[in-house]
């Protein structure tokens, strides 16, 4: 559907959905699977900003990321405001492969940098044959917060990482969407 929408029941089998917004004259996307299958991801092509329940796709893993606690479940309004006040504590869980519902714990003053892939010298191991040694880079940034990059010095990871869509995106030229297996470029004309 590429009208305006309110927010309406998930349906089952419909992974995301995009919208025109009429006064922007742009197209925005957001995953809709709600757990019905393996969710709607972009592909990061520039640093990306990580926000309290952020969710991302590397291999046949998921990372789940949250502030101020080492636990990944669902807090009230009042707790999650004061979860976000700390942002300087960063967990991960990981879900799927051999380290499932593993959590990490890093704290900015102790660990700038996070890398992420198989090969022994990263923070967060994985035994994927899907992740490149050095998959992904986790750091903190002053004023930024926590960001993630694909790849490692420069150099982009072979399958990518990829942002849960959990909060609206705009779709931008060359977008690269990952839902239920499948693998989507966007391409926008006038």
């Amino acid at each position: 559907n590429i009208n305006n929408y309110k927010d309406e029941p998930i349906q089952y089998g419909r992974q995301f959905r995009i919208r025109f917004d009429i006064n922007k004259s742009c197209y925005y996307i957001k995953d809709c699977s709600n757990g019905s299958g393996y969710g709607s991801f972009m592909k990061i092509i520039n640093q990306m900003k990580i926000k309290d329940k952020t969710l991302i796709n590397i291999g046949g893993n998921y990372l789940a990321f949250s502030f101020g606690t080492n636990d990944y479940e669902q807090l009230d309004d009042e707790a999650n405001e004061k979860e976000n006040e700390n942002e300087s504590i960063l967990t991960i869980i990981v879900f799927s492969g051999e380290s499932n519902n593993i959590s990490y714990v890093f704290n900015q003053n102790q660990t700038n940098k996070i890398y992420i892939g198989k090969n022994e010298n990263c923070n967060i191991v994985l035994n994927d044959d899907f992740l490149d040694d050095f998959h992904c880079t986790v750091e903190y940034k002053n004023k930024l917060g926590w960001v993630i990059n694909d790849g490692y010095n420069n150099k982009k990871s072979e399958a990518g990482t990829w942002f849960g869509l959990s909060e609206e995106r705009k779709i931008v030229e060359g977008m690269i969407i990952q839902s239920n297996q499948n693998i989507y470029e966007c391409h926008i004309t006038e």
